[in-house]
């Protein structure tokens, strides 16, 4: 299995003018050296066929678009081990994105296509796992299992990217990373196998972390807690009116089946999270100094008698009697 990925950047043998230190090169990595403006990039990896490991780290020196093809769909076990905040990888083209956060771990699909990530300034530490998609075998799991409804989920859609919740090894990953540092980038032939077999051990410790420990992933879960950060970000948006249809609409879900997962996850529907945030929102600006018709006019109400009625219902009085 070929590396799928490519960076649109310069290439180049070394750094003339390195910013910082760079770890040192893994033994019998193939590495790359790629610079621009504002942006210094490694990348190794050492391809075992069926699975690829690979290391980049990068050394960022003002805000940068990265831009990444891929040439076939692969799934990835992402590691960020170190970022200045979370990497947000996108597909401009299907309008959505998987999130990397720091310290965290995730598991992706990734189409064949074209994908790219904003960087702010810092240093990046990403380890991967490309694994080719004929492994992850849908036999050996069961129906409605993680795994299984996660290979089945690019079917659906196959230009789209697909993201599990985050992955459940995080007090593993330092040790796992270590032994494929050490082992797994010195070359061997027989190491094809135990590459395999690392990357199932990986699944096996998620497996035994989902049910055995009670971490099982719920996809209404996430569903649910993107809906809650919409809402939050939308009412904190100064005059943004409610809008759950949009948010509905940006999740690719009907407004029904967004009430019932929500209201399972977080016993409430998503208009009355809406209606607690925008009261906070409101009541905090009231005793800030600000007059009912600017509050009113900063919650999204073009009639400041139906903002006075909404707080009256929300908070038990007129907001000039709050206020």
């Amino acid at each position: 299995m070929k590396k799928t990925f490519h960076f649109r950047l310069p290439e180049v043998d070394h750094f003339r003018d390195q910013v910082k230190a760079f770890l040192p090169k893994l033994a019998d990595s193939s590495i790359q050296h790629y610079k621009d403006i504002g942006i210094q990039l490694i990348e190794e990896y050492i391809d075992y066929r069926p699975v690829i490991f690979y290391r980049l780290q990068a050394q960022v020196q003002q805000h940068f678009r990265l831009s990444v093809n891929t040439t076939k769909a692969d799934y990835h076990l992402l590691y960020n081990m170190a970022s200045p905040e979370d990497i947000i990888i996108k597909q401009p083209s299907q309008e959505c994105q998987a999130a990397l956060p720091s310290e965290y771990h995730s598991y992706v699909y990734i189409p064949k296509g074209k994908i790219q990530v904003d960087l702010s300034p810092g240093q990046y530490l990403l380890y991967g796992v490309l694994i080719d998609i004929g492994l992850i075998r849908p036999e050996i799991y069961k129906e409605k299992h993680f795994l299984h409804e996660f290979r089945a989920a690019h079917r659906r859609d196959k230009k789209r990217l697909f993201q599990s919740a985050l992955w459940p090894i995080k007090e593993r990953t330092r040790y796992q990373l270590s032994y494929i540092e050490v082992y797994l980038f010195k070359y061997r032939k027989e190491n094809e196998v135990i590459a395999i077999k690392v990357v199932y051990d990986l699944f096996d410790i998620a497996i035994y972390k989902n049910f055995y420990l009670h971490e099982k992933i719920n996809l209404d879960q996430s569903l649910a807690e993107r809906a809650f950060r919409m809402i939050r970000d939308q009412v904190e948006q100064t005059f943004s009116s409610c809008s759950i249809q949009t948010i509905a609409d940006q999740l690719q879900v009907d407004m029904s089946k967004l009430d019932k997962i929500y209201k399972a996850i977080y016993d409430e529907n998503p208009k009355q999270t809406w209606n607690k945030l925008l009261i906070q929102k409101a009541k905090e600006l009231l005793l800030a100094g600000h007059s009912v018709k600017e509050v009113s006019n900063y919650c999204g109400y073009e009639q400041q008698q139906n903002f006075s009625t909404f707080f009256r219902k929300q908070a038990g009085v007129c907001p000039s009697k709050y206020k």
